[in-house]
């Protein structure tokens, strides 16, 4: 990460959260001071992140922000806490003195974050997505199935359903709901929990709500069914050989739904290539009983701010695929693919669908 890559991706972020008072301030004032000349606290981000490959053009900076986010949660004297809303702060001060000040001396903590952690967030509206895919083809056939979340830090879009019940979706049919990831998040441990918040935008507040909504019903809930969420380190690369290995595929009464969510626009094109050849080999082992669902921006658009949902599955023997759905983040548009209820059926559908 070059900082004249930084600076151009500070100021593209700093558009799309144009809505949002503190957090485009933020990003403004650290692009600014970077086009001036090289601050003592780059030079150190620059190293935290010397071993680190950046493929989305959001990565850096949203990582940046949620470690200085984390800072403020963390500890009640930095000087960011009085801006962040967050901490109970307020949007209409500028944070950028707060900002500098803080960055003349940061804490170790926040390079290392940058370092090594992993941003994984909770949108409500997008976290659903996979129960579309899920009722269609598990619910027609009465199929109980195992839920699989790949880069799912907590598990906390795999508790979607819980969150926000709809009237006709079943819930009764998942029978286990297992959560993948390099570094897996707790959401009863509560720096797990500060990072989750942490990973959202300390002015936007109604996310925020929704993610302590949602922690809050997966803790109730797990107090009365401990296995509710099930974890597991493991990276992306190795998702495939782990549900091979861990869930079992020759029992014909369950099948499985395996999806990634804002994981894979993470991916080269041949770490993605390799990952897709994973999925379909693991499909082939479920054959009509096996899903791959994603919910991705469009790979190939560097600045894309469309999310597909995406659905993969075994049919003639070979991995079929249809984007169920499009929805623009900017403006809320969607469409749907009406060729989506057929793909997925218990019929098999024609090739062109």
């Amino acid at each position: 990460m070059t900082k004249e890559e930084f600076v151009s991706q500070l100021e593209r972020g700093a558009l799309q959260a144009g809505a949002l008072p503190v957090t485009s301030a933020i990003l403004r004032w650290t692009a600014d001071q970077l086009k001036r000349g090289e601050p003592a606290w780059w030079g150190r981000v620059a190293k935290a992140w010397e071993r680190r490959t950046f493929v989305a053009w959001s990565e850096a900076w949203s990582l940046y922000l949620a470690c200085l986010h984390f800072e403020a949660l963390s500890d009640a004297k930095c000087p960011l806490v009085p801006y962040f809303p967050s901490c109970g702060g307020t949007a209409e001060a500028d944070p950028s003195g707060a900002l500098a000040r803080f960055l003349e001396a940061p804490p170790p903590a926040f390079f290392e974050n940058l370092k090594s952690r992993q941003r994984r967030t909770y949108i409500a509206s997008r976290a659903a997505m996979w129960t579309a895919p899920a009722a269609l083809f598990f619910q027609r056939r009465d199929l109980p199935y195992y839920l699989v979340e790949v880069n799912a830090g907590a598990g906390v879009n795999l508790a979607a359903d819980l969150a926000c019940p709809a009237k006709d979706f079943d819930s009764e049919l998942i029978a286990a709901r297992v959560g993948l990831d390099v570094s897996p998040l707790q959401t009863e441990d509560m720096i797990d929990r500060r990072w989750l918040t942490a990973c959202l935008w300390p002015d936007d507040l109604p996310a925020i709500a929704e993610l302590d909504a949602v922690l809050d019903k997966i803790a109730e809930r797990t107090r009365s069914e401990a296995a509710f969420l099930q974890l597991a380190a493991c990276p992306p690369a190795k998702a495939a050989a782990f549900v091979t290995k861990n869930v079992p595929a020759d029992d014909p009464e369950v099948g499985l739904l395996i999806y990634n969510m804002g994981a894979t626009v993470r991916m080269s094109d041949a770490d993605y290539a390799a990952y897709a050849a994973s999925m379909a080999a693991l499909l082939q082992g479920w054959g009509d009983r096996g899903l791959w669902v994603e919910v991705e921006s469009v790979r190939g658009e560097t600045y894309s701010t469309t999310i597909q949902l995406r659905a993969h599955r075994i049919l003639g023997g070979q991995l079929r695929s249809l984007v169920m759905a499009k929805v623009d983040l900017e403006t809320a548009a969607g469409q749907s693919s009406e060729a989506s209820a057929a793909f997925l059926g218990p019929e098999i559908p024609s090739t062109k669908a």
